[in-house]
């Protein structure tokens, strides 16, 4: 089944001031509206359970609402959980079926044609394939010089989370790293990110990275150990960190942006004024002229759906938008500044605003619930043993102008969106912005359980953890209450509370 259909009328473009150098100038507008629908098969590098699956037809072939669980009869009932008892559709109107084949990736049921103009071609962004600049395709070039991957399914997958680890230490492109140290300074060549491709031989790639597992110490379950062999042997980096960062799986992330700034604010408790070991705090970031909260990436570093659009179009493709007009390079790497590039800048803003419809636009599957009983006695422990005092079972969106759909809706994203302090097992020893090494978004948890399927599947923000019970044990610091209490449970409630879980 096609995510969408493709739009007759392609998305309205800027007409006021749109050079010959952005991605969709008005004369590359009927050429754009008519290879739109050949891009599935184009993209040979994309996700293939992508790109084969397209639907041409001009209606919209999208998965009906879900029923969510019965309530309970007796709402009273020791055995329902605390947190709440009336479960609603886990995303609200922007709810599909568990049981499709590929979970992720899929467009919400019921949007209506007049959304399809901006969602449509954000989504063949999404899946297309860029080149880099002067190869002869306009509408998709300019990535690099220097770069992780050139597509966006490279990283993130419609089926879940793309597999990370081969057996001979090697990496796949769905991870990449980030560069830093305690005090927030990026490696003066390598800047804040690794990238391990360039457009061609005559720029350098930055290195490559390999890793190795460590062994457990009887405190904490294996980890993983990177090791970085560098391109220019005279560009070590010296006591500048690695920090692994896993693509997790997209959805709800529309959802996530309208959750009122003020909600995320009352939920902070920076001091523990209310003694629960538990100091969640906002992460505020500049954004243009305004200080904002940081709600997106492993350390909330971007304070919109958008701005998270364009750096990973920045630091993961090499490619330059309005919000980002310069080259992924450092001062120090001149080559890499004078090298070709598909325009200033080489997304449009017209562009960037479709991949953000799209990506707004994201479903979440609605939670497998087999048996109510149990997922509620599961739904207890969660918050008894205290996870729910950072994943946040429960939120509310507030307005949306674009997609009133999505707005003033109860939806179950298990976060908080407030940086915590992960204790020394966690600490990656790079600072981001004003988070620390050993501080973390709480990352949401809808969706973990189908990740969770694949044997493959690796959790916390390097994909130590290759398992849920893993990820649960290298929780520290704000969390160790927690995780403690998570060991003294008898085994049959640990796996109650693993069971819920894999349900949401």
């Amino acid at each position: 089944m096609s995510l969408l259909p493709h739009s007759p009328n392609c998305y309205a473009l800027n007409r006021s001031n749109a050079p010959s150098t952005l991605l969709f100038p008005i004369t590359r507008h009927a050429l754009f509206c008519l290879t739109a629908t050949l891009l599935l098969s184009a993209c040979g590098g994309s996700d293939a359970s992508d790109n084969s699956n397209n639907d041409s037809s001009n209606t919209p072939e999208l998965p009906s609402q879900p029923t969510p669980p019965t309530i309970p009869e007796n709402p009273d009932s020791p055995n329902n959980p605390e947190t709440d008892i009336n479960w609603l559709p886990a995303g609200g109107n922007a709810t599909i079926a568990a049981d499709i084949s590929r979970p992720f990736l899929q467009i919400m049921p019921n949007l209506p044609s007049s959304a399809l103009g901006g969602v449509s071609p954000g989504r063949e962004l999404f899946i297309t394939e860029w080149t880099p600049a002067n190869q002869g395709r306009v509408l998709f070039d300019g990535v690099g010089p220097l770069f992780n991957a050139n597509a966006c399914t490279q990283c993130h997958s419609a089926a879940g989370r793309k597999p990370i680890y081969a057996a001979d230490g090697e990496l796949s492109d769905a991870i990449l790293f980030r560069l830093g140290n305690k005090q927030g300074l990026a490696h003066t060549y390598y800047g804040e990110q690794m990238q391990h491709q360039s457009i061609d031989a005559s720029i350098a790639a930055e290195g490559k990275m390999r890793y190795t597992i460590t062994a457990s110490n009887g405190n904490q379950p294996t980890g993983i150990q990177f090791n970085f062999s560098a391109t220019d042997p005279n560009q070590p980096l010296g006591d500048t960190a690695i920090s692994g960062r896993i693509s997790p799986q997209l959805v709800g992330m529309g959802l996530l942006d309208l959750i009122p700034e003020a909600n995320i604010i009352a939920a902070a408790d920076p001091d523990d004024n209310n003694q629960d070991g538990i100091s969640g705090r906002v992460h505020w970031v500049q954004d243009g002229k305004q200080q904002r909260i940081g709600r997106f990436g492993w350390k909330a570093i971007n304070s919109s759906l958008r701005t998270q659009n364009a750096n990973a179009m920045s630091q993961d493709m090499g490619l330059t938008t309005s919000v980002f007009m310069d080259p992924n390079c450092t001062a120090n790497q001149p080559i890499c500044w004078t090298a070709p590039n598909g325009g200033t800048p080489e997304v449009s803003d017209s562009s960037l605003d479709a991949v953000t419809d799209f990506m707004t636009a994201l479903a979440v599957p609605e939670r497998r619930v087999a048996d109510l009983s149990t997922f509620n006695k599961g739904a207890q422990l969660f918050t008894q043993v205290g996870c729910a005092s950072c994943h946040t079972p429960k939120q509310k969106t507030g307005a949306s102008v674009r997609f009133p759909l999505l707005a003033q809706q109860t939806i179950y994203p298990y976060t908080d969106l407030l940086l915590h302090d992960m204790g020394k097992g966690l600490d990656d020893g790079v600072k981001e912005k004003n988070a620390e090494s050993y501080e973390w978004r709480t990352p949401p948890l809808w969706g973990i359980g189908i990740v969770a399927r694949d044997p493959e599947a690796r959790f916390l923000h390097d994909g130590r953890a290759s398992s849920l019970t893993e990820a649960i044990l290298w929780h520290g610091g704000e969390a160790e209450n927690t995780k403690t209490r998570f060991r003294q449970l008898p085994a049959t409630q640990q796996q109650t509370l693993l069971s819920f879980l894999n349900s949401i």
